[in-house]
C-alpha cells in the first residue's frame, strides 16, 4: 500500500514539475442553425465563464490544457442557461518556446452540460454536447494569456426526431497563471 502511495504521489509530482495552474475569464457569443422541415438560424446570444486550468508541457513546441468552466449564459425564457464545461487542448509554439515568441495555434474538444431544468418534457435541447474549437493565444507574460476561438458543436443538439441543432460560436478568454513555469 505504501508502495502505490508513494508511486502515485512521485507521479503526480511528476506532472507538476514542468506544469501551472491557474484561473480563466472568457466570453463567448454563439448561435444555433436549426435543420428540419424549416430551416432557421437564431440570433447570437452572450455567455460569461469562469474557470480553472491545468497546463502541462509535452514538448518544446507543445502544451496540453485541460480545463474546467462555469458558464453564465442568457436566460432562456424565466429560467437560467448556465453550463458546467470541460475542455482538453493542445497549444502549439510554431517557433518553439526557446525563442518565446509567445504565439500558439489551439486546436481542441469540449465537453458541456446544461444546468438547464430538462425534465418538463418541452425542451428541444439536450444537456449535453461534444464540441471542437480552434484558436489563437499569446503569452502577454509569464502570468497572462489571451486566447481567442472558434467553437463548433460536433454533437446534435436537438431533441426532437427530424430536427438537427448545431451551436456554433466565437469566444475570448483571459488565462491568469498561478504558478511559473520551471524553465
Amino acid at each position: 500500500m505504501k508502495k502505490l502511495f508513494l508511486s502515485i504521489v512521485l507521479l503526480l509530482f511528476c506532472f507538476t514539475v514542468n506544469a501551472q495552474f491557474g484561473a480563466s475569464l472568457g466570453y463567448e457569443s454563439s448561435k444555433a442553425k436549426v435543420s428540419g422541415d424549416e430551416s432557421f438560424t437564431t440570433g447570437y446570444s452572450g455567455s460569461l465563464s469562469i474557470g480553472l486550468f491545468y497546463e502541462s508541457d509535452i514538448s518544446n513546441k507543445l502544451d496540453l490544457l485541460s480545463s474546467f468552466d462555469f458558464g453564465i449564459g442568457e436566460k432562456v425564457g424565466d429560467e437560467s442557461n448556465n453550463t458546467i464545461a470541460v475542455g482538453l487542448d493542445l497549444q502549439y509554439y510554431p517557433a518553439g518556446k526557446e525563442y518565446y515568441d509567445g504565439f500558439f495555434i489551439q486546436p481542441g474538444i469540449g465537453f458541456g452540460y446544461s444546468l438547464r431544468d430538462m425534465d418538463d418534457g418541452r425542451d428541444a435541447i439536450v444537456g449535453i454536447g461534444l464540441s471542437g474549437s480552434i484558436g489563437l493565444g499569446f503569452d502577454l507574460s509569464e502570468k497572462l494569456t489571451v486566447i481567442g476561438s472558434y467553437r463548433i458543436n460536433l454533437s446534435d443538439s436537438s431533441n426532437i426526431d427530424g430536427i438537427t441543432t448545431k451551436i456554433s460560436g466565437f469566444g475570448a478568454s483571459l488565462l491568469y497563471k498561478f504558478k511559473f513555469r520551471n524553465k
